[in-house]
């Protein structure tokens, strides 16, 4: 159950190596509001979407695969389903609770975010998680960013003097679109999300490819997302009920 669980929250804690413009070259530093309101305009519009996915994760030589449904209603809640032939997980994130059973050893977890803040060291909320899937960055919020031109990129950093934590974004020059996002704290565990093969339908542009890398002092965690985009503003449901006779769990 506790395998099957941190991989639920691994993949939802979220590589864009996209081709240099050919006049890489000529790009020039911009004033950071400049940057912020081009980051910002390239948010997607949307009040539902689905993506259907596959996530293959890599931990101290163990590999696993998954098909993965995600069910987003823009700053709502955000529904996940895994399965292998069979089903295996669901989970579901409100603002304020998270939910996960899985049926296995059918048992459950009720709770809120702080279980998922304390394994990554970053304080996670509905906001960030569905931010990460999104392909936006995480927060912004109370951030005193600097902007620095690093291999023809854009990149914005900060550092949260009171949890003792180092964030950077890295944005495609040309487009916007944000191709990493970093996390690392002073007790050496970090959190990295690159970004790849972005799809644009009307007002939407999300990532197709995400990959995320979890480190600390013990153990390297790799998650591979590939994603495609099965439907977007046609309103879909969100069922999720924990079966009579599960047991609850406690992390």
């Amino acid at each position: 159950m506790r395998k099957i669980f941190l991989v639920f929250l691994i993949i939802f804690s979220g590589c864009n190596i996209t081709k240099k413009a050919n006049n890489s070259s000529t790009i020039k530093k911009i004033p950071t509001k400049r940057l912020l309101e081009n980051v910002e305009k390239n948010k997607s519009d949307f009040t539902y979407l689905l993506l259907r996915s596959q996530a293959t994760v890599i931990e101290n030589g163990s590999k696993s695969q998954f098909n993965v449904s995600i069910r987003i209603k823009k700053d709502d809640k955000i529904l996940i389903s895994g399965s292998l032939l069979i089903p295996l997980f669901k989970g579901l994130f409100t603002e304020n609770k998270l939910m996960f059973y899985e049926k296995l050893n059918k048992s459950y977890y009720e709770g809120n975010f702080q279980y998922v803040s304390e394994l990554f060291n970053f304080e996670f909320t509905l906001e960030s998680v569905q931010n990460l899937l999104t392909g936006e960055p995480l927060t912004f919020k109370n951030s005193k960013l600097t902007q620095a031109l690093k291999n023809s990129e854009y990149e914005l950093e900060s550092y949260d003097r009171k949890k003792k934590v180092s964030k950077s974004y890295t944005f495609n020059p040309i487009n916007f679109n944000l191709k990493k996002q970093s996390f690392s704290n002073n007790l050496g565990a970090k959190l990295s999300v690159v970004y790849d093969n972005y799809k644009t339908l009307g007002k939407v542009n999300v990532p197709q490819l995400i990959t995320i890398l979890a480190t600390n002092k013990d153990k390297t965690t790799r998650v591979v997302i590939k994603s495609k985009i099965s439907r977007i503003n046609q309103e879909v449901t969100f069922p999720f009920k924990i079966p009579s006779g599960y047991k609850k769990i406690k992390l």
